[in-house]
């Protein structure tokens, strides 16, 4: 008779999944959110005396939403690779591969696209124009 499983693996992969599917859906909310604060900057622009909403913010914004979302996505996406690859090597008894690739990928894509962010903060593409003069 084989040894039985140790079910610790089993939870703690489980636990690791879970942790990737909150990162995951958090970055789609968040995306979600930038995405349509453009929209609401546009409409809260066009009410205000003397503020000139700036179409650029709306479309800057929608893509760096959208690419939020995309984060989010392919994140799930990884974590459930990774979780059906160990849960196999584990059910065969093999040991686990720990390899970084996907995780390191999807840090590398969050932080240029962070670095996207801070370059339209930066050279002015986000905010909105005041024209207080009119």
């Amino acid at each position: 008779m084989p040894p039985a499983r140790d079910a610790r693996y089993d939870w703690a992969a489980e636990r690791t999944l879970l942790a990737w599917v909150r990162t995951g859906l958090a970055m789609m909310g968040f995306g979600f959110v930038v995405a349509r604060f453009g929209a609401f900057l546009r409409v809260l622009g066009s009410s205000a005396p003397g503020v000139v909403p700036d179409a650029g913010h709306a479309s800057a914004s929608m893509v760096a939403g959208v690419l939020m979302v995309a984060f989010g996505m392919a994140a799930n996406v990884v974590a459930v690779h990774r979780f059906l690859r160990n849960h196999r090597a584990l059910s065969r008894g093999e040991p686990i591969d720990p390899s970084p690739g996907g995780p390191a990928a999807l840090a590398i894509f969050a932080a240029l696209l962070g670095a996207v962010l801070v370059l339209l903060l930066g050279s002015g593409l986000l905010p909105f124009r005041f024209d207080i003069g009119r």
